[in-house]
């Protein structure tokens, strides 16, 4: 019964942040974007995005302190390249006539209310323009050397703002590389027959395994060149804006640590490996080309 209550309450709250009504600033429309671990409301010119309440072992969001913290964590370190973006962590609240984003409908009384009044956290951004997402600008035969120069430039910056760290740069070595990818064969297992072939699975592993067995110095130099560091974790093409006015990289893992912890090179790969999916490897190996020449 508990589980039953659960859901039609998190229905509710779906249900009120579906509306326009229940904002302050009353959007014409809400466009909601469901993934495997989050709601994402895009209420014109914010968005406001909720963590799931699920534990996929990777990622722990299942009580409500936790999506607070996550909250407060995905706001700190995707200000770390575009502060502008990300406005802050804003509580959604319920009483007995249902939610709203000011406590008792009183914004004065916010600050008298109790934790327990608080239902669930969002974490409030402002909109980003479509038609200019990396995607869409790939889609439209729009990047070029131009917009990978811009990428890196930005990138380039933020890889040597961060400054190595023993705690962080242990995470390059082969024990806490394995810890990552034995969990991803691991969680992975149950799907052989029904997403990837028992083949393609095996061979994966063994070349994986193969690599580390074989580059075991290329590791150590990496960590010596102090090339691990606090990275965004999820470069990919849809987490990517540019306008002619700005560079914006945002969404970066927030909610685990060791899946930021690494060589800047793993990262830049992630977009790489995108453009590849996209049919550009052309593009994938200008990046890396050009990224190379400054040291990544």
């Amino acid at each position: 019964m508990a589980e039953v209550a659960r859901s039609k309450s998190q229905e509710r709250l779906i249900a009120f942040l579906e509306s326009p009504r229940s904002y302050p600033h009353r959007p014409a429309e809400v466009r909601v974007i469901q993934t495997h671990i989050s709601w994402v409301f895009i209420a014109s010119p914010f968005v406001f995005k909720l963590k799931k309440p699920v534990n996929l072992g990777f990622l722990d969001f299942s009580t409500l302190e936790k999506r607070r913290h996550f909250c407060g964590r995905e706001i700190e370190l995707n200000r770390r390249l575009c502060p502008d973006i990300y406005l802050g962590v804003v509580p959604i609240y319920k009483n007995a006539s249902g939610f709203s984003f000011n406590a008792q409908g009183d914004p004065a009384a916010a600050a008298a209310m109790v934790e327990e009044a608080i239902a669930e956290y969002s974490v409030k951004m402002r909109e980003l323009p479509s038609g200019w997402f990396l995607s869409e600008l790939l889609a439209k035969g729009s990047v070029g050397k131009k917009e990978i120069n811009r990428v890196i430039s930005c990138l380039h910056r933020f890889y040597e703002s961060e400054t190595p760290s023993r705690e962080i740069e242990e995470w390059g070595t082969l024990e806490k590389l394995k810890i990552s990818t034995d969990e991803n064969f691991a969680q992975v297992e149950r799907f052989i027959g029904k997403t990837i072939s028992s083949a393609a699975f095996e061979t994966i592993r063994h070349f994986t395994n193969k690599f580390y067995a074989a580059h075991e110095n290329l590791f150590r130099n990496r960590i010596r060149q102090h090339r691990i560091r606090d990275c965004h974790g999820d470069l990919h093409l849809d987490h990517i804006h540019i306008t002619p006015e700005a560079t914006t990289i945002f969404d970066c893992i927030e909610f685990n640590d060791r899946l930021r912890f690494i060589d800047v090179a793993n990262d830049l790969a992630f977009l790489a490996m995108d453009f590849d999916f996209e049919g550009r490897s052309d593009l994938a190996n200008r990046l890396l080309l050009l990224t190379s020449r400054r040291r990544n």
